[in-house]
C-alpha cells in the first residue's frame, strides 16, 4: 500500500501512522500531490501535434517544521511515492519526460509552518518513463512493474537510492545494484557489487550481454529488456 494510500485511510480512520500527528496547520502527503497536478498542468508545454512534455524534476520548499516532521517519517519515501503518483498522473494526460520524476524537499528558513515553494523543470536523464503511445525512438527500453523507461544515455543505473536513473521500491535491491551500457557491440547489463546478486534467465551473472526479450531479475523485481522501443508481440 502506498503512502498516499495510507494516508488516506488514516483520514477515515481505518489506521494509524506518523501522520495522525500533523496537526491541521501542517502540510499533508495529499496537499503536496495535489500541488504537483496543479503544476503539471500548468507547466506541460505541447511541442508538436502529438507530443506535450511536461518537468521532471520538482523542488518544494518547506519550512522547517514541515521539513523535520516528512525527514522524521523518511522523505526518500515519500518523495519515491510522490513522483510516481505523478507519472501515472501524466500516462492520463498524456505528458511526455525528458527524464525520471524527481521529487526534492528542501528546507527554507523564511517560510512559515503549512507553506510552501514549488518550483519545477525539464532536466534531461539518461532514462524516461514511457507515458504516451507516441513515444517510439529507437532506443532500448526496460520494463519494470508495469512500466516502460527509454535508455536514452550510454549508462543508466537502477538500484533503490534516489541518485540513480531508474528509483525501483524493493528492499532486496541495493542503493546503486545494476548498470546497464549501451555500447556499440551491444546493451550490457553491469552488476554492480550489489549484496542479492544479478540474475540475467535466472542465472546469477556480473555481467551479460542482453538480447531482445531478456528477463533481467534484481531482488524481488523482474525486469524486461526490449532491445527498442517499438511495439512488443
Amino acid at each position: 500500500m502506498s503512502v498516499l494510500d495510507k494516508f488516506e485511510k488514516k483520514i477515515e480512520g481505518a489506521v494509524n501512522d506518523i501522520f495522525g500527528k500533523f496537526g491541521s496547520k501542517d502540510l499533508q502527503p495529499v496537499d503536496l500531490s495535489s500541488a504537483l497536478e496543479r503544476e503539471i498542468n500548468a507547466q506541460a508545454m505541447p511541442v508538436d501535434r502529438d507530443r506535450t512534455v511536461a518537468p521532471n524534476e520538482y523542488r518544494f520548499k518547506l519550512s522547517t517544521p514541515d521539513f523535520d516532521r516528512i525527514d522524521q517519517w523518511g522523505s526518500e519515501t515519500l518523495a519515491n511515492e510522490l513522483a510516481d503518483n505523478l507519472t501515472k498522473y501524466a500516462e492520463s494526460q498524456h505528458y511526455a519526460f525528458v527524464g525520471p520524476v524527481v521529487v526534492i524537499f528542501e528546507e527554507d528558513l523564511d517560510l512559515p509552518r503549512g507553506e510552501y515553494k514549488l518550483t519545477s523543470e525539464s532536466v534531461q536523464g539518461n532514462a524516461a518513463p514511457v507515458t504516451t503511445p507516441s513515444e517510439t525512438k529507437d532506443c532500448p527500453v526496460l520494463e519494470i512493474n508495469g512500466r516502460q523507461y527509454l535508455l536514452t544515455a550510454a549508462k543508466t543505473i537502477l538500484g533503490r537510492g534516489s541518485n540513480c536513473d531508474i528509483v525501483i521500491d524493493d528492499p532486496g535491491i541495493s542503493r546503486s545494484h545494476l548498470e546497464i551500457d549501451i555500447t556499440d557491440t551491444g546493451v550490457i547489463a553491469r552488476d554492480l557489487h550489489s549484496t542479492n546478486g544479478t540474475y540475467v534467465e535466472g542465472h546469477q551473472v556480473p555481467a551479460a550481454t542482453l538480447v531482445n526479450g531478456n528477463t533481467i531479475t534484481i531482488g524481488r523485481t523482474r525486469i524486461l529488456f526490449w532491445a527498442s522501443s517499438e511495439p512488443q508481440d
